[in-house]
């Protein structure tokens, strides 16, 4: 507690300023374009915001609404209702929880690299065909984002223009500003937001209004409660909130986790994952109940508070306090921001989220993979990420086996005229078959009498059995281990102790060791 209140120094403070400022607008266009209320993603980052930072590991890290949520939760709404994604909501924050709690936190980070940039790609090319009906005035309809393309495409005559004109003068207002020096200082979003209401009230004077958030929706504290209604859901609704909450689950702890490795990159500092898993499900657990959208720790919120000079917890602290001020006195100024402009915010999102330079790196890396992360795009553009994740980790647990068991595994050596066969891998029931023919036809000729195990990493009891018959074939064999457990495991798999051979640890000068069991009799 001590430390939390010393944390309260300006440069926080600050820092915690410039985070709402970036964050207001993410919020509220994150919210619509999931289909839900922007009050729905302010509460998110408030209390979700709150908690988080509260509970979490990191320091640096600023929890809130994200975009890789957005077609999930608006595919919830668009067929189900808020109380189904608060529901979802509530479950998904039990499912970041266990995980902690199960100390998976590191787990969680080996999401193959290829996968993460594929459904994230394919989120941002969503979110960018999502922003064409807005970008045209067009309150388009549908279930998905095919269907509201559609809808877009048959009533292109009742677009407003106008609003085209808005969205590309914010981007390009957002865009020079973010070149600045002064960026720093005065966000860009900020910049471009009002740039954008700016040119909405000039135009709504000269005969041209644009849609603005007050015209669609109400934005007030006053909507805001505690309800717990959303549960009765999980009754009647629960084989559709399983699924979108382990996703979701799975979500926020792999976005999460990958910020806060980044902000440890950034700032040379080492966060608990287990911990911030802890803070971030507790943080889920309560934001439904006030009617706040999924919270998750996000990079770019985080990354502003490391350059605006954050040190501690604080600022992710003053940051809600800050987002909670804002809607309470400037809810006027909200309301006239242009529904435009919002979707110019999630342009420049989506962006940020489309890592072109990336697919193409790892395509020259490895071809194969590269193929796989567009399969992810596809897959999440045109299904839905509980596709497209499954499927991407599935076939690259498939590419590393079928690398692992392509791998050379055995070494012959001369040691002073006596051949060594040295096995480099671990031996499972994934490798023990393969592995089996290839001893078997090195060890035939009775040239071999040494089978060397000190290099084996892992051996379970597929390959231990496999072993076991392989010597009791050969009796000229004798084998080495380097650890009391390999020694152990090949006994009772029915090795007689004398032809194992315990030699302490894998660095061990081979020629020694041969000749004291050459000189023991083996």
């Amino acid at each position: 507690m001590k430390t939390l209140i010393s944390g309260f120094s300006p440069n926080n403070i600050f820092s915690g300023f410039i985070v709402a400022v970036v964050a207001l607008p993410l919020c509220i266009a994150f919210a619509i374009a999931s289909g839900a209320n922007p009050m729905a993603g302010i509460v998110s980052g408030v209390v979700g915001g709150l908690i988080a930072a509260v509970f979490g590991s990191s320091r640096f890290q600023v929890s809130g609404p994200a975009a890789a949520f957005i077609t999930i939760l608006y595919g919830l709404m668009a067929q189900h209702g808020l109380p189904v994604l608060l529901a979802s909501t509530f479950l998904a924050g039990l499912v970041v929880i266990a995980i902690g709690l199960l100390r998976l936190g590191k787990a969680m980070e080996l999401m193959p690299h290829s996968v993460i940039v594929g459904f994230t790609t394919g989120i941002g090319v969503l979110i960018l065909l999502g922003q064409i009906p807005a970008g045209l005035g067009i309150e388009a309809k549908g279930h998905d984002i095919i269907e509201k393309l559609a809808f877009t495409a048959t009533h292109l005559r009742e677009g407003n223009l106008w609003e085209l004109v808005v969205m590309i003068a914010t981007v390009t207002a957002a865009v020079t500003w973010g070149k600045t020096r002064m960026a720093r200082w005065l966000p860009a979003p900020l910049i471009a937001l009002l740039a954008g209401t700016m040119l909405s009230l000039a135009l709504a004077s000269t005969g041209h209004p644009v849609r603005t958030i007050g015209a669609l929706y109400e934005i007030s504290v006053d909507n805001v409660g505690i309800s717990a209604d959303f549960l009765a859901t999980l009754t009647t609704h629960l084989d559709k909130i399983l699924p979108a909450a382990f996703t979701l689950g799975i979500l926020i702890a792999v976005e999460s986790l990958l910020s806060s490795k980044a902000l440890d990159a950034m700032t040379n500092t080492r966060h608990n994952p287990d911990r911030e898993l802890f803070g971030l499900g507790l943080a889920n657990l309560v934001v439904p109940f006030v009617g706040g959208l999924p919270t998750s720790g996000v990079i770019v919120r985080g990354s502003t508070n490391v350059m605006s000079g954050g040190t501690e917890k604080t600022a992710a602290i003053v940051h809600a306090v800050f987002l909670a001020a804002f809607v309470a006195l400037l809810y006027g100024f909200i309301s006239m921001l242009p529904m435009a402009s919002l979707a110019a915010v999630l342009l420049l999102t989506a962006r940020r989220l489309i890592e072109v330079h990336e697919i193409r790196t790892i395509a020259r890396i490895d071809r194969r993979e590269g193929m796989l992360t567009a399969l992810t795009v596809l897959l999440t553009v045109t299904i839905d990420l509980t596709v497209s994740v499954p499927v991407g980790i599935a076939l690259m647990l498939i590419l590393a086996l079928r690398g692992m068991l392509a791998d050379h595994r055995l070494d012959v050596r001369d040691l002073h005229g006596h051949p060594v066969l040295t096995v480099n891998n671990g031996i499972s029931f994934l490798t023990s078959s393969a592995l089996k023919n290839e001893i078997h036809a090195h060890l035939e000729d009775g040239k071999i009498r040494t089978l060397n195990l000190c290099n084996v990493s892992y051996l379970d009891a597929t390959g231990a059995l496999m072993l076991a018959e392989l010597i009791d074939q050969h009796p000229h064999v004798r084998v080495w281990v380097a650890e009391r457990g390999s020694f152990d495991r090949l006994h009772r798999a029915g090795v007689a102790e004398q032809r194992i051979a315990l030699v302490g640890n894998r660095i061990v000068n081979l020629p020694e060791v041969f000749h004291r069991i050459q000189a023991a009799g083996a």
